[in-house]
């Protein structure tokens, strides 16, 4: 793989503009595979997690269905007994596996062969804290969770690296990365407690750094904000601080990343405010300084969810997906790169995405499910008892389609892609159901 070059951002004067200011990243690449610890007949063994993408962009790859168009399709539903929280999901020869987590911190494992019922299967490995993301390790139709180091925060979903190396965060908010000898570094930077790694390369990581309480907001879990991003080179103890927030703060968990402007170099995408607004920022990833903003919306009303980004315009163009205030009444935007300016190409009221204070920041994600050559957003409706399908076309922000959740929406929702390019959605609820659209 080519090196991969870090360079910072032109920033603006605080002083005299109240925008914030957001660096360039490096180009983000898929994780790795990691080496096969059993017999190679089996295969590599792959990790997954809820979080969709390994760069942080909740955008499914796959088209459609196994079994029909997503209107039409039965539901495969289960009786869980319990409060869930998190839904991971795989494809295996043997069907698709999804896991569950539960409150109390034990998964519920299900495999379902192609049109078939959920049948229960045992997903080995030790008991989640409870909160804490299942990250599945796969290895044909073999599925176990993840080991998962004992001293990592519930809230932490490892990265493997190159050179079997996890990278997390600690039990004590520390960045941590742990070497396949056993032995743990980390590098001198303050790290945001419950920050998510965000990966750039096989062994390139970003962080969010310098956490502050200055803008105290608590819709996702403490008033602890970062105030900068964080390059990390594994292996050679590097860090480098590609962006500083100045008075404002990143208002997220991790950022995103994606090629924005179409040049084949990764921006990076953020939200970012201060004590009265907030703004949708992108940076160019050649280093060039800040790529293009949003208007302002107001801060004390809520705050700004970035969901995806990628061909969502009518034609196929580029676009950001973010839904306003998710946690209130809720309003789904595409955003439109035009000049310096990100510009509302379409809206859509009336969905929410985030419960407020949770950290689950995975109740929407962007994915062609009704077979129409189109990527929809798929997010909850606003009583949280529905999941719609919002595409941009040529009139608008129009719902192609809603089905009812059988409850009201407590976990992630859950894609799985298959190697045959389908696609399987799954989501549970509050009551304790788990339904799974095949």
């Amino acid at each position: 793989m080519a090196a991969l070059m870090v360079l910072v951002a032109c920033a603006s004067d605080p002083s005299t503009n109240d925008q914030p200011d957001v660096p360039p990243t490096p180009t983000s690449t898929a994780a790795p595979t990691e080496a096969d610890p059993t017999p190679a007949a089996q295969g590599p063994v792959t990790h997954v997690d809820p979080v969709f993408q390994p760069d942080g962009n909740r955008l499914a790859d796959g088209v459609g269905l196994s079994t029909g168009f997503i209107q039409q399709v039965t539901t495969r539903d289960v009786n869980l007994g319990e409060v869930p929280t998190w839904i991971t999901g795989t494809s295996t020869p043997d069907g698709d596996v999804w896991a569950v987590a539960l409150a109390d911190g034990t998964v519920a494992g299900y495999r379902v062969p192609m049109g078939g019922q959920p049948e229960p299967v045992e997903i080995p490995g030790d008991r989640l804290a409870p909160g804490q993301p299942p990250v599945l390790a796969v290895q044909g139709s073999a599925v176990r969770l993840a080991t998962t180091p004992a001293n990592a925060s519930p809230n932490s979903v490892p990265v493997r690296l190159t050179g079997h190396r996890t990278a997390y965060m600690d039990n004590l908010g520390r960045f941590t990365v742990l070497e396949a000898d056993g032995t743990l570094w980390r590098p001198d930077v303050e790290v945001l407690a419950d920050s998510r790694v965000a990966q750039v390369g096989v062994d390139q990581v970003l962080v969010l750094a310098e956490p502050t309480d200055r803008h105290p907001h608590a819709a996702l879990g403490d008033n602890q904000e970062a105030t900068a991003v964080a390059l990390v080179t594994v292996g050679v103890n590097d860090v480098e601080f590609i962006y500083q927030a100045h008075d404002a703060v990143i208002e997220a968990i991790a950022p995103l990343l994606a090629d924005v402007n179409g040049d084949g170099t990764g921006d990076v995408v953020l939200t970012v405010s201060n004590d009265r607004d907030i703004w949708v920022v992108v940076a160019d990833g050649t280093g060039a300084g800040v790529l293009a903003i949003s208007d302002p919306v107001e801060r004390r009303l809520g705050w700004r969810q970035l969901v995806a980004v990628g061909p969502l315009g009518p034609n196929g163009q580029t676009e950001i997906a973010e839904v306003v205030y998710p946690d209130t009444q809720g309003s789904l935007r595409f955003l439109s790169l035009q000049g310096d300016t990100l510009h509302v190409a379409a809206a859509a009221d009336g969905y929410r995405s985030h419960a407020f204070g949770t950290r689950n920041l995975e109740q929407a994600v962007v994915a062609d499910v009704d077979r129409d050559n189109h990527l929809e957003v798929i997010v909850p409706t606003r009583d949280r008892q529905s999941i719609a399908g919002v595409r941009h076309g040529p009139e608008g922000a129009a719902e192609m389609w809603t089905r009812p959740l059988g409850g009201t929406l407590a976990t992630n929702i859950a894609v799985l892609t298959r190697p045959d390019g389908t696609l399987s959605l799954a989501a549970a609820t509050v009551e304790g159901s788990l339904r799974i659209w095949q």
